[in-house]
């Protein structure tokens, strides 16, 4: 009898453990179902969401999920937890306003084959206002603002890679200043070159340190951040890089002349004058928005440059 009662003890056991496993198997096979049905498809706020999410996490081998049992460690504040950082250079043109740290790419320009555009950040650390993110703890920046374009791009069909470089580790290497950002840049523009024969359009994305109400526009009651096109007049060429320029701002006039500050064409003392442009006669430097406009102002303008840049790029394929 008490055998009987041992063998369906075990039996009930060996049922109720074949079921655990089998609810488990099911989870995993229906969050990996939903998981790629509706990450396939990711609009730009999802992106800012996710690059967020990605940059607070601390496990190297989940990309998306908070390391809760780090959330209020030292540690953890001390990495994460970035503010005004104005740094002091002989050249003032070089650096103002609020500043970030690295913001990694999620995406690492994964599948794009024969990319046509380099997005690049010559100050990759600059920053935009951290109102919006403040609960996160870390600051937008303009690099995440490249990521952003990058995605809009592709999704209209133009194959577009960001350099992911940290910049400043080319200055550390190179025992360079910040002033040499541009120098340290086009290393990495040349090295981008020599592995994609098929780059032909190059844009240094940067951000004013202007105010508020010049940096912004307010159109159809939703707030835009402003798009200046800086243009270096320091080499024989520069025409052609306004020409390029020219065309983007057209398209984008033809949206709302409220968005666009024009084109600014700067040499001589003082400034650097050429801004790598003479690389090529699409490299052109663009200041989306200033350190107080929001990711959401700026996101709502990279939808509608990344239009214009498709505009200009398809007349020409």
């Amino acid at each position: 009898m008490a055998r009987f009662k041992s063998k369906k003890r075990r039996k009930l056991r060996y049922h109720l453990l074949l079921f655990l496993v089998m609810g488990i198997a099911s989870f995993i096979y229906i969050f990996n179902l939903l998981y790629k049905k509706y990450s396939q498809s990711i609009d730009n706020q999802k992106l800012i969401n996710y690059l967020i999410d990605y940059n607070l996490n601390t496990k190297e081998d989940e990309n998306v999920l908070y390391d809760l049992l780090n959330l209020n460690s030292t540690n953890f504040l001390l990495k994460y937890t970035l503010g005004m950082n104005v740094a002091e250079q002989e050249n003032t043109e070089e650096v103002q306003g609020m500043e970030t740290s690295y913001i990694e790419d999620p995406y690492h320009n994964e599948n794009i084959k024969d990319p046509i555009i380099y997005l690049y950040n010559t100050h990759q650390t600059e920053g935009y206002q951290k109102s919006n993110n403040a609960s996160y703890n870390i600051t937008p920046s303009v690099l995440m603002a490249n990521y952003i374009l990058r995605e809009s791009l592709n999704d209209l069909g133009l194959p577009t890679i960001v350099e992911t470089t940290d910049i400043t580790e080319i200055l550390r290497i190179h025992n360079w200043q910040y002033k040499y950002s541009y120098s340290a840049s086009k290393l990495l523009l040349e090295d981008a070159i020599s592995k994609n024969s098929h780059l032909t359009y190059f844009i240094d994305l940067h951000r004013d340190s202007m105010n508020y109400d010049i940096t912004t526009a307010t159109i159809n009651d939703k707030n835009y951040a402003k798009i200046l096109f800086v243009i270096g007049k320091d080499h024989d060429n520069y025409l052609k890089n306004q020409e390029f320029a020219q065309k983007i701002n057209e398209q984008l006039l033809k949206f709302s002349p409220d968005i666009t500050r024009g084109i600014s064409l700067k040499g001589g003392s003082g400034v650097n004058g050429i801004y790598n442009q003479d690389i090529s006669p699409n490299a052109i430097l663009i200041e989306l928005g200033g350190q107080y406009n929001n990711i959401n102002e700026i996101n709502n303008s990279l939808e509608i440059l990344s239009k214009a840049i498709f505009e200009v790029v398809k007349g020409e394929l």
